[in-house]
């Protein structure tokens, strides 16, 4: 299997002490939760619906969620959502995954999920749904997924992977390690050359 590659060049970890202050959001816990589109219809295969009741759950607590992505207008969400709308630009993408603490992930299928690389990559852990991808492409030590719909068991995951305390620029190096368009480029490479080898002998 060779991953799909992440631009590392842009997808890396970025000091947000700057972003966060801006926000409002220094010394909050911050979830954050890309997505092309986001609404509370509980059949959108992307899940706002399931974001949008683990924030209700963690009113009372000190945590804002992040949210970026198309969402329709007068969206009513909890008061701990900050809806960001569309963020074209990826580098302040991976300025908002580097903010964060958690990134969530609650799609009900995903063919590789690019969130979750990176996420990853900007040295943000992961939580969310088992989707099929996430859960095999993901680095094991910074992740955790469950099974999809189950809101306690993500709302136990989220509060579990918050409590870590886990080295963002470590996260970020494994995962360049792990996602770059290098890693993947050389890998394309060997099965190349592999696959040449093995037609000369014939």
């Amino acid at each position: 299997v060779v991953l799909n590659g992440v631009n590392t060049d842009v997808f890396h970890f970025y000091d947000t002490a700057e972003l966060r202050s801006q926000m409002g959001l220094t010394g909050v816990k911050v979830i954050f939760h890309a997505t092309p589109s986001f609404d509370d219809n509980i059949n959108n295969i992307k899940g706002g619906y399931y974001v949008l009741n683990l924030a209700e759950k963690m009113l009372n607590e000190n945590v804002k969620f992040v949210v970026a992505g198309n969402h329709p207008d007068g969206l009513k969400v909890p008061s701990n959502v900050i809806l960001l709308g569309k963020v074209s630009d990826q580098e302040q993408l991976a300025k908002y995954y580097s903010m964060a603490d958690v990134t969530l992930l609650t799609s009900k299928k995903e063919t590789f999920s690019m969130v979750t690389a990176e996420s990853l990559c900007c040295g943000t852990p992961v939580v969310g749904f088992k989707a099929g991808a996430p859960e095999q492409i993901a680095i094991e030590e910074y992740s955790e997924f469950v099974t999809h719909g189950d809101l306690e068991a993500l709302y136990s995951a989220t509060c579990e992977m918050l409590s870590k305390n886990l080295s963002k620029k470590e996260i970020a190096h494994a995962a360049t390690v792990k996602y770059s368009k290098n890693t993947m480029t050389n890998n394309y490479l060997k099965l190349y050359e592999e696959i040449n080898a093995k037609d000369k002998q014939f």
